[in-house]
């Protein structure tokens, strides 16, 4: 199953939740992804779902398989909502951020449209939203940030994430963890955006990340999401060392200084 689609899952049942507060969905500020098993066509999932504790609104979710109980994924939901009176819990051990944190600002501390124009970051071309990114609407609905990020053409000339190692074996990054950031404001059809990559963290098997998706006619920055990607080998269904070459493209692009703090 697509990452994107771990993430519907997630809105339908923070919606879900939001109606049976008494409230209609407010702006989504934030999102924590974290990924467990991998689930494939055919598995029948659900959403579990609960207030968390704190001094903010903010929902944990569950993804699990019905057949099984297998736990999918597990997210935190931050809402531009007050916190209401209603039952909590504290954020299972398991569901905890195991790279990333949930005490960072990527829209506060995102660098400017100009540092990142200056240090070649690009990833996509300039483009204007358009209905592929509003599914038809008028503006930007919250399971589609990620879309203004990697929607568009690219500026380099590959093809396909999946790549072919010398042995003729497949191999990609997969996405483990995820934070994302969205702008409470609406997003609106029309608007003139290009998105930019940096990377922030390389390990033997892994890479962090930092995307961001700016409005180019304001300079503001519209959605970043940091995520963790674990080198996997396709073909065998295992992690593995990041090869020399995929690691010469994250060492020329890599910008510590612009981690989300």
């Amino acid at each position: 199953m697509n990452v994107r689609y771990y993430g519907a899952n997630a809105i339908a049942g923070t919606a879900a939740l939001c109606e049976r507060l008494g409230f209609g969905l407010p702006p989504i500020r934030s999102t924590y992804t974290r990924h467990h098993h991998e689930q494939m066509e055919g598995n029948e999932l659900e959403v579990r779902s609960a207030l968390l504790d704190g001094d903010r609104l903010r929902f944990y979710h569950e993804l699990r398989n019905v057949a099984d109980d297998d736990l999918a994924a597990s997210f935190v939901y931050e809402l531009d909502h007050a916190p209401v009176e209603a039952p909590t819990i504290a954020l299972p051990e398991y569901g905890r951020p195991r790279s990333l944190r949930l005490d960072t600002d990527g829209l506060a501390s995102a660098p400017s449209l100009d540092r990142v124009e200056a240090l070649d970051l690009a990833t996509r071309k300039p483009r204007t939203v358009g209905t592929e990114d509003t599914l038809g609407g008028q503006t930007v609905p919250p399971e589609m940030g990620g879309q203004l990020l990697w929607g568009g053409d690219r500026l380099d000339d590959e093809e396909s994430w999946i790549r072919t190692l010398p042995n003729g074996d497949r191999f990609a990054y997969v996405v483990v963890e995820n934070r994302m950031w969205i702008r409470p404001e609406p997003i609106n059809i029309g608007t003139q955006i290009q998105s930019f990559r940096a990377t922030v963290e390389i390990g033997e098997k892994i890479a962090r990340d930092v995307a961001w998706c700016f409005d180019t006619s304001t300079g503001d920055a519209l959605v970043v999401v940091e995520a963790v990607d674990l080198c996997f080998n396709m073909t065998e269904r295992r992690s593995m060392v990041v090869p020399p070459g995929a690691r010469a493209e994250d060492d020329a692009d890599f910008h510590p200084e612009l981690a989300p703090r």
